[in-house]
């Protein structure tokens, strides 16, 4: 039973993406989605959320690419579903690269 369960290759390449989400949503400012105008985001962009979100996103790609190269079959199926969680962060990341910042109500 335990050859289709995944090593902690496998464990290490799913569960950094899928925290990671969460961890990069909580580190950038709110986004506001307003009918007819777009998406914009509270504040700018820190340079440490920007420092982190990449090395995050590096980490996550390292462990994704361990997993396929050193790992079980298992690990190998759960480091493709991890792919495509890093995928959905990268696109985040680069996401609120071009939103603008609201302007602040005077």
């Amino acid at each position: 039973m335990s050859r289709y369960l995944p090593t902690l290759r496998g464990w290490a390449a799913l569960v950094l993406p899928l925290v990671g989400n969460f961890l990069l949503l909580a580190i950038f400012p709110a986004r506001f989605i307003e009918s007819g105008v777009g998406v914009s985001i509270a504040d700018p962009v820190a340079p440490s959320a920007w420092i982190l979100g990449g090395v995050l996103i590096l980490l996550c790609v390292a462990v994704c690419v361990e997993a396929l190269r050193r790992g079980s079959h298992a690990d190998r199926i759960v480091a493709c579903l991890a792919a495509l969680l890093t995928l959905g962060l990268i696109c985040a990341f680069f996401g609120f690269m071009f939103m603008r910042v609201r302007p602040s109500p005077i």
